[in-house]
């Protein structure tokens, strides 16, 4: 018996911390809301084992796919959607979002995640 339980222990312990590597078509599928229903599994293992400082624009986008527009986006950045929490409301009430700011001659020079709370 005290197997079984810890057997379903690690189970939900796993399942809990699921992570997945970063494929360029997961990363891209869109859900309901527009919202990427694969991305953040995916964020670390984009992080950890992709290099995206030094790339160009160019290559950032044939790796990752079109940019979000956010009207009060920072000049020389790129931001990608991770996720977003609507709660029980039509606005969001929480996103995560991958911010990459580029150099004037559209070289990643850095790479980070922004968390949003409303």
């Amino acid at each position: 018996m005290k197997f079984i339980v810890i057997a379903v222990f690690t189970l939900l312990i796993a399942a809990c911390n699921q992570t997945q590597k970063f494929d360029k078509s997961a990363w891209s599928e869109k859900g309901d809301l527009n919202i990427y229903p694969n991305r953040d599994k995916m964020l670390e293992d984009l992080l950890e084992h992709h290099q995206l400082k030094g790339l160009t624009y160019k290559q950032l986008i044939a790796l990752l796919g079109d940019t979000e527009k956010y009207s009060d986006e920072e000049p020389n950045t790129a931001t990608y959607n991770i996720t977003t929490d609507y709660g029980k409301d039509i606005n969001p009430v929480y996103m995560k979002n991958l911010e990459v700011k580029f150099s004037s001659d559209s070289i990643v020079t850095d790479v980070e995640l922004k968390e949003i709370r409303h």
